[in-house]
């Protein structure tokens, strides 16, 4: 961070620069001893230990960004501080920061979330409540659905008619018992229930604006402002709440009843399952069924917490869906999580892989499944999950034989786990099937486009050697096959990505300045990074991770090599090799690494001041833009707002003096 003292600026120190004053100073209603209490008190390791996996690594904590797709850790926490930064991302702050970024929530609802979280009570100022004046969409959405999920529970415990066939359908129907459905909140909603859930949900406050933004009604369009004419859409269902990793109910999926979920005439009883739709608080992609549990034993485990007898220890199991995974709970597998009825993504992918670098799939044997199993595979290579794929004996479905084998079935599962790329190679190439030329290429080439999904050379390079193998063929034809097939996909790719790589060619020696329009900033520092050892510690120590576009490949190493030199683990330049994680990025290196003229430091000086100008000058407009657009809808004289106006005026005072490196100036 670079405090300005007119024309002079000094690094501030990472760990201290993301405290946002201004917008703790938008928050009158806390008191600030009880925010200062709140700070101290809370676990900041833990609190974060629920978004990412940590690992301690020296007197820190060291994991996968929780804010970026990423395989190499630069996310690091200072318990000692209580602060958090990520070299990926270029954010940083105290635990209350980390929340507002993550979950996208104003200061005030940061501590009222980080003070329930660990049981602390907020105080207020003299005269004031407990902030529910000014909830946001996205918190009053959080509190809606936790209310539901507590009144269609109670629905479903009620002692009347049709209570009672709703408990019967689950313990007799499904297998489950009591206890299961007290702890996924199992709920049930009555036929023409929704006028009294209607009038439950204004009884407590909530808005009609987030009762429509919520996803469980329909008919709004006919009486936008006359929620009591509306309907919820999962009337006469079994309802399952899901949960975010925090434990917070976001959304349902429904299953139909038989002889209880009515024929409505409309259609819309027809599927078998009904789910939320996307809202503010709930995205498919980004949520998977039971994480909130799951993720606890892989925490636990960390902590020397091994579970106990009658739970098996598994790595992750993605199953099929969300009564899957209660079925695996209920016969003591507790690491099971099901997707939400949509292809499984990158992102939970990646969730996955911030608990554990292992996941076992335990899909339906039918074509559906084995399709998704393919999709799967190179999701999972590119994130760096060692997958494997889990069958059922006789190619049953997983909830039907966990429910007549109980616990004494999983072991069974477990064992029947392989490898995927020998999962991949087997479907390809059964057994005493005898390919002709033209199918075995054909086979090859699908294959190829998985294994290329992996970052990891070894990885690639075990994958072709189990390929060959299953396959019959030599393993240094299928190796060359696949280099082929490899460069083919790269000079594709090259062309589609336009002149990108020529331009880097074009700038590979920066002698005509920083001003020039053939690179970024990031492209001419990386360069100079790279080619003089003695600037690259004075460019990390100056410029704010911040200022980094690590969208780019360029800003993409900056922020490795930074990181790497905050925690003293840099070796120089040439060992730049180690922290390649993919082709482009070594085609990347290779490419600006030739021409340079390494004559003339004060040249090299003088690029790099001019580079420093124009990240200043991007980041500073980039924050000024957010600043505008977040001062629009702020009342005349709020103190948020004189906050921020006082960050825009000195967004001017950093633009008029920017940042300055000296190559004689000691560290």
């Amino acid at each position: 961070m670079l405090l300005g003292t007119g024309n002079k600026f000094q690094f501030a120190g990472r760990a201290n620069v993301w405290q946002d004053s201004a917008l703790s100073s938008a928050v009158p209603l806390i008191s600030r001893r009880s925010i200062d209490e709140i700070r101290s008190r809370a676990d900041i390791v833990a609190f974060i230990g629920d978004y990412t996996g940590l690992r301690r690594s020296g007197s820190k904590w060291k994991g996968l960004s929780p804010f970026a797709n990423e395989n190499t850790p630069s996310f690091f926490v200072d318990p000692e501080k209580g602060f958090y930064y990520c070299f990926s991302t270029g954010q940083g702050g105290d635990i209350f920061k980390f929340l507002m970024v993550r979950e996208n929530l104003t200061f005030a609802e940061s501590v009222e979330r980080v003070a329930k979280r660990f049981g602390i009570t907020v105080e207020y100022e003299k005269g004031a409540s407990g902030g529910n004046g000014e909830r946001s969409m996205r918190g009053e959405l959080f509190d809606i659905h936790e209310f539901a999920a507590g009144y269609f529970s109670e629905c479903f415990r009620r002692e009347n008619e049709i209570g009672a066939k709703v408990r019967e359908y689950w313990t007799r129907e499904r297998g489950f018992d009591a206890e299961t459905a007290r702890v996924f909140r199992i709920g049930f909603l009555p036929k023409n229930g929704t006028r009294a859930f209607v009038e439950a949900l204004k009884r407590k406050g909530f808005s009609v604006r987030a009762m429509a933004a919520s996803g469980m009604f329909v008919g709004m369009e006919r009486a936008p402002r006359t929620p009591e004419s509306w309907l919820c859409r999962f009337e006469a269902r079994l309802m399952i709440p899901i949960s975010d990793i925090q434990g917070r109910v976001i959304a349902f999926t429904a299953r139909k009843i038989p002889e209880i979920t009515p024929d409505d005439g409309r259609g819309m009883n027809v599927a078998k399952y009904i789910n939320s739709p996307e809202t503010e608080c709930f995205h498919k992609g980004s949520t998977l069924f039971n994480i909130d549990k799951a993720k606890d034993v892989f925490v636990n485990r960390r902590k020397g917490i091994e579970p106990a007898d009658e739970f098996f220890s598994a790595p992750f199991v993605l199953v099929e869906g969300q009564l899957d995974a209660v079925r695996c709970w209920t016969c003591g597998l507790r690491t099971a999580v099901a997707g939400q009825g949509t292809g499984i993504t990158e992102e939970q992918l990646l969730l996955l892989r911030r608990y554990s670098d292992r996941l076992d799939c335990l899909l339906d044997a039918d074509a559906a499944g084995q399709k998704a199993a393919l999709r799967l595979a190179p999701l999972a290579f590119k994130v760096g999950l060692d997958l494997h794929f889990l069958s059922i004996p006789g190619g049953k479905d997983p909830d039907e034989f966990l429910m007549k084998n109980g616990a004494g079935g999983v072991p069974v599962i477990l064992k029947s786990a392989v490898p995927a790329m020998h999962f991949i190679a087997k479907k390809f190439f059964p057994e005493r099937e005898k390919l002709s030329p033209a199918q075995t290429q054909s086979a090859l080439e699908e294959i190829y486009e998985i294994i290329a999904s992996a970052t990891s050379e070894v990885f690639r390079s075990d994958c072709l050697i189990t390929l060959a193998r299953i396959a019959g063929l030599e393993r240094l034809a299928v190796e060359r096959d696949f280099s082929r097939f490899s460069a083919n996909k790269a000079a594709e790719e090259r062309a589609r990505a336009g002149t990108a790589s020529v331009r880097v060619l074009e700038r590979a020696k920066p002698t005509s300045g920083g001003n020039s329009p053939l690179t970024t900033a990031e492209e001419d520092i990386l360069i100079l990074a790279l080619n003089h050892d003695d600037i690259t510690p004075l460019l990390a120590h100056t410029i704010p991770p911040s200022w980094i576009d690590s969208n780019t490949c360029a800003g993409r190493l900056l922020n490795r090599i930074f990181a790497e030199i905050s925690e003293g683990e840099w070796r120089g330049t040439a060992f730049i090799h180690d922290l390649l994680e993919t082709d482009e990025e070594r085609d990347f290196v290779a490419r600006i690494g030739n021409g340079f003229d390494r004559d003339a430091a004060e040249d090299a000086e003088r690029i790099a001041n001019e580079c420093l100008a124009r990240l200043c000058s991007k980041s500073c407009e980039r924050e000024r833009r957010e600043l505008d657009r977040r001062m629009e809808s702020l009342p005349e004289g709020s103190s948020e707002l004189l906050a921020l106006q006082k960050r825009r005026i000195e967004l001017r005072r950093i633009l008029k003096n920017p940042p300055r490196i000296h190559l004689n100036q000691s560290l």
